[in-house]
């Protein structure tokens, strides 16, 4: 029967509207169910009404705030050790402190990383179910102690006689409470421990003072089989010092026992496989390293993958899964245990590296040894089919490996080496196994191909401009465009912005690729609006780089100029996250763009840390919704409602709002019906030549396949 795990329950408390929406929608998407309130005092009540699971509350809200609020909530029993993440803009040491003071798991600073939100709250949750698990195991633990008490025992060195309580006669399943001789509790311990207490008992009957007053024994119980037992004493002397008695307690420590042992383990290896984990591996992998560099011989990691994997769990299940992960580690163990049984091989160590992927480690004596040949052994160790769950599991392979050598004597080359050369035999098929070597590298070498093309690519006429169509979305025309960098390297084709723009910042070359497209966007700006189109507007993307340049502002006027257009028919786009950088600069720099007579707009918004409050501070005229909203509007509620909010709102601050990545007829309709002010995406135009563009406007809207839509009224 299979077991459906509850969504997590999140409560979030914040009095911004559209920080609780964008945080709303950000956990949701991470599985969690998500209830939210606009103050503190909501919130309470929230707590009586919902079973949370983890609470996030901004510091700074009306009636309650943040920091009575979480006092309020660690006031009741069940919310002791619930997990709270406080939120705030507030600077300094004093909020955190307090925060802290008042009972807070975590804290995290506005503007939030959504990114970093999303790991905190699942470490929280990971580590509250760790305080949980083991408060439980104390619990049980304390209950049994409670029941059966402490075992307590007195052994008076005159009589010679040894009292037990009736807990501790019941442990050891004594007849009675008082026994004559000591000897008798013997039979309960289990024989490995038997001599050293029967050692232990003729110690304190002739020499007292060097009993020992701690110390652990096993006993047998039939119920439970083996136990572990504490033991503790003190000495008791009359007035004139001389040792009368000795009297402790048994204490039963078998779980914590087994807990710590347990946590050993885990600690260096894994749970299924009972194989190293990848950290133990590391350091076994660090020493064999040195000791080759004393030895010699050859040093080789080899990296095992299952192919497909993923495959086995979807149609068998996770049972039949980790039964052939088992089956694997057995059948590489013993290839491996095969190997070194060989007088030629120094050492061998074998790990779990992924969900998937082992790891080998294998030193010959000498270089000339062949450790070549374990690869092709491993992989063969998959060739027979494995039994899971009744059904005939086949698997193949593909293994990269990589070798120690001068130049390459340290563990994280050897990994990095060994990791490239799976992947490369990933590339090749099953069954493959591959030597790393620095031909491998492909993408190293692409990316200094890159870096060293990109210096001659503005002069031989490799980049270019393509324009894609602003559409007013009411009045169905094109009201503008945004100009888009391409490259068409000579042999490697069309190179995606993502690749080669962020080179051109690290190399330092994006001011100069950036000025020319502002340039040529203008110049072309010019000629359309010449053509009659007056009012068009020519969006220009700004990176982060540029927009930090200090230059910016006067070759920006110097390009208007220059090309002979007005100011308010160029608008500058900036990501969100670009933005939020540097609040205070982006906001003096934003002052000067504007005062010139740019428009200013947001690309990819809801793709940052920001939020529409957060926006106001800044002069801007348009908002761009990332196509990340758009795409499933047909399709998911949560991306209707959320767009359809981020329009309301940023209508109220008197933004434009443009849609992007619009490729169905669905979507537009839905977001006309919003009021959205532009559209922008493949429904209307892909990014085109100014060529193409020309005779688009020209065409527009008797544009062939070209679907009108309906009209708002």
């Amino acid at each position: 029967m299979e077991v459906y795990k509850k969504a997590q329950t999140v409560l979030l408390a914040d009095d911004d509207p559209t920080l609780r929406m964008v945080a709303a929608a950000h956990l949701r998407k991470e599985g969690y169910e998500v209830v939210t309130a606009e103050n503190g005092h909501r919130l309470l009540e929230l707590l009586v009404e919902y079973e949370a699971d983890l609470i996030v509350l901004d510091v700074d809200m009306p009636t309650m705030n943040g920091f009575e609020a979480c006092k309020r909530i660690r006031e009741f029993e069940s919310c002791k050790n619930l997990p709270i993440l406080m939120m705030t803009g507030l600077e300094g040491n004093s909020s955190i402190e307090e925060a802290y003071r008042v009972g807070a798991t975590d804290f995290i600073a506005k503007p939030v990383n959504w990114t970093l939100l999303k790991q905190r709250l699942k470490f929280m949750l990971r580590a509250t179910t760790a305080i949980k698990e083991l408060s439980d195991s104390e619990a049980r633990l304390a209950k049994a102690q409670d029941i059966a008490k402490l075992g307590y025992w007195h052994w008076d060195l005159k009589r010679k006689v040894l009292t037990l309580s009736q807990q501790l006669q019941e442990i050891i399943k004594s007849p009675s409470t008082q026994i004559d001789s000591v000897d008798r509790i013997l039979d309960a311990v289990v024989s490995k421990d038997r001599e050293h207490l029967r050692q232990v008992i003729s110690l304190a009957q002739t020499l007292p003072t060097s009993f020992p007053t701690d110390f652990f024994m096993h006993i047998l119980v039939c119920q439970h089989g083996k136990r572990t037992m504490h033991v503790q004493s003190s000495l008791e002397c009359d007035l004139q010092g001389e040792a009368i008695a000795i009297h402790g307690t048994v204490q039963d420590v078998t779980e914590r026992v087994n807990a710590e042992e347990r946590i050993s383990f885990l600690s260096h290896f894994d749970r299924k496989t009972h194989l190293q984990n990848r950290e133990s591996f590391a350091r076994s992998l660090d020493g064999m390293i040195r000791l080759y560099q004393g030895l010699g011989g050859v040093v080789t990691l080899v990296l095992l993958d299952i192919n497909r994997f993923g495959r086995i769990n979807d149609i068998f299940g996770h049972t039949a899964g980790d039964h052939v992960l088992i089956e694997v580690a057995s059948r590489l163990k013993h290839c491996l245990g095969t190997f070194s049984k060989s007088d030629k091989y120094v050492g061998t160590e074998i790990c779990r590296w992924g969900s998937d992927i082992y790891g080998v480690a294998v030193h010959v004596k000498r270089s000339s040894d062949q450790s070549g040949e374990i690869p092709v052994a491993l992989l063969a160790t998959l060739v027979e089919p494995i039994s899971a769950n009744g059904h005939e599991v086949s698997l193949t392979g593909c293994i990269g490996y990589a070798h120690v050598s001068d130049r390459v004597a340290d563990t994280d080359t050897l990994v990095r080496n060994a990791e490239t050369a799976l992947r490369h035999a990933k590339r090749q098929g099953r069954n493959s196994a591959h030597c790393y070597h620095s031909g491998m590298s492909q993408a190293s070498e692409r990316r200094v191909l890159l870096e060293g093309d990109l210096q001659k690519a503005l002069e031989e006429n490799q980049l270019y401009l393509h324009y894609q169509p602003r559409i007013h979305a009411a009045k169905n025309i094109i009201v503008g465009a945004e100009a888009l960098l391409r490259w068409q390297h000579p042999t490697l084709g069309l190179v995606s912005p993502v690749e080669f723009i962020p080179l051109l910042e690290e190399m330092g070359l994006i001011h100069n690729i950036g000025a020319w497209v502002f340039r040529e966007a203008c110049k072309q700006l010019k000629i359309w609006q010449d053509m009659g189109h007056h009012e068009f507007v020519m969006s220009v993307n700004l990176s982060a780089v540029q927009f930090r340049d200090v230059r910016l502002a006067q070759e920006v006027r110097d390009v208007i100029q220059n090309a002979g257009i007005h100011p308010s028919t160029l608008e500058v786009e900036l990501t969100e996250t670009s933005i939020m950088e540097d609040v205070s600069q982006t906001q003096a720099t934003l002052m000067v763009l504007k005062e010139m007579g740019l428009r200013i707009a947001v690309d990819d918004f809801g793709t940052g840390y920001s939020s529409l409050s957060y926006l106001r501070s800044f002069p801007l005229d348009t908002l761009k919704v990332d196509r990340a909203f758009i795409r499933d509007l047909t399709t998911n509620d949560e991306d209707k409602s959320l767009a359809t909010a981020i329009i309301a709102m940023a209508q109220s601050l008197n933004l434009r709002v443009v849609a992007e990545g619009i490729e169905l007829q669905e979507q537009a309709s839905f977001l006309l019906e919003k009021s959205c002010d532009e559209f922008q995406g493949f429904l209307f135009s892909k990014p085109i030549s100014a060529e193409a563009f020309t005779e688009l406007l020209t065409s527009w809207p008797n544009k062939p396949n070209h679907t009108a839509l309906p009209s708002r009224a």
